[in-house]
């Protein structure tokens, strides 16, 4: 009976040891995203003052976790900052190197931050007018903290994409009569622009001004009018706009051109099959 006592303790003592002699030999961190734990080779943060949670997982020699290990977290510069629990907290742009440790191990994650404040959509609302199908760019700008544009393209979705669709570069096309809101967003940045489809056949186009004068850096606004077969004008029909000669006046997807150099340029807009020209002179 002694003898059996004893091989239990000696049992009990043997895995006692070797619950002991388990070492930190790894961390393993993950991006938490949806309340969920990725793994990732570098992280992007997207705006100022914005943050990304890590978790950090530390590992023995056999790939098994401690279960009451806590790393401790820093950054190797200003551009984020290394709170404790993981939370990582963007300060400036830039890339930075987070790293992760305990008790001797240790692991890193780089981590860039992109100056993004804001996505601006024009127009703000768009009446997407013709038959099913109908396609219009909407164009946007993206700044930074600083109001500076910034060249990065957006991700783009449609909230009711059976109204409406968007594809890569914010071109809205027309599936069945409703509304639905059009949203472009870079990390948690987002900007929208709501959409009004209307089916119906388009007949004419007429654009105005038919001929405009402007100066270098000057603006004009042109305006298109579509018809409906019987002659009806369809409201706030909206068009796609393009110039003949980019380098002498540009034109934005709201009808507005602007004036680069001296000479002439051809404006021009289509929807639904249909088309009408207007001249800008610059000067």
């Amino acid at each position: 009976m002694r003898s059996r006592r004893a091989m239990v303790c000696l049992l009990g003592a043997v895995l006692f040891a070797a619950a002991c002699s388990r070492k930190p030999a790894s961390i393993q961190i993950t991006v938490d995203t949806a309340g969920k734990g990725k793994r990732s080779k570098d992280v992007k943060i997207y705006g100022l003052d914005r943050s990304q949670r890590l978790s950090a997982q530390v590992l023995d020699k056999n790939g098994k976790a401690f279960e009451q290990a806590t790393a401790t977290w820093r950054a190797s510069n200003n551009v984020v900052e290394a709170e404790p629990g993981g939370r990582i907290v963007a300060k400036k742009a830039g890339k930075s190197m987070v790293t992760a440790e305990y008790k001797g191990v240790s692991a890193q994650i780089p981590v860039e931050v992109v100056d993004v404040a804001s996505i601006e959509i024009t127009p703000v609302s768009l009446a997407l007018t013709g038959p099913a199908g109908t396609a219009i760019p909407v164009s946007y700008t993206v700044r930074d903290s600083k109001q500076k544009p910034v060249d990065i393209e957006p991700e783009w979705s449609s909230a009711e994409p059976k109204i409406a669709t968007v594809a890569e570069g914010g071109v809205v096309t027309s599936v069945a009569p409703g509304t639905t809101t059009i949203i472009a967003r870079i990390g948690d940045i987002q900007g929208g622009c709501d959409v009004n489809v209307i089916l119906r056949p388009i007949a004419r186009l007429e654009i105005r001004p038919a001929t405009a004068l402007a100066r270098v850096g000057e603006t004009q606004h042109f305006e298109v009018k579509a018809y409906a077969p019987d002659g009806a004008l369809i409201p706030e029909a909206a068009a796609v706009f393009k110039s003949s000669n980019p380098a002498v006046a540009t034109v934005d997807s709201a009808g507005v051109a602007q004036g680069r150099t001296a000479g002439a340029a051809t404006i021009r807009a289509e929807l639904a099959g249909q088309s009408a020209e207007a001249t800008l002179l610059v000067n």
